[in-house]
């Protein structure tokens, strides 16, 4: 279970912000986080209430923009988003490469905390 360490991970940069800022309770926190993190929302939002708890971030929700998976083709460029259950067949729908460069899908961004 890997959510944890990404939660404390995430608390740790809310809380510290939140301690610059003077915040006096955090609201919400908004993420995007790559579809190849593989991690499941429910229980980053489980681990972030037991870890706020009695803090400023008690009762604070977490909301996830899941970014999907995208790669550059090697050969003509074409940018297209490949399902990352099948990823062995993730052939450029363009010229029919089979390899490229991952352009998204292992991000990990606080892109939002809302505060009082």
């Amino acid at each position: 279970m890997h959510e944890l360490p990404f939660t404390k991970s995430i608390y740790n940069a809310v809380m510290k912000k939140a301690s610059e800022v003077g915040a006096k309770r955090v609201v919400m926190v908004a993420l995007e986080v790559g579809v190849l993190r593989d991690y499941i929302p429910e229980i980053v939002q489980k681990y972030w209430d037991y870890i706020a708890k009695g803090d400023i971030a008690e009762g604070s929700t977490i909301e996830i923009e899941t970014i999907p998976a995208t790669v550059s083709c090697r050969d003509c460029g074409t940018i297209y988003e490949v399902d990352v259950s099948d990823i062995a067949n993730a052939n450029c729908p363009e010229c029919g490469c089979p390899t490229g460069k991952l352009v998204t899908g292992r991000e990990l961004r606080i892109v939002g905390i809302e505060i009082e």
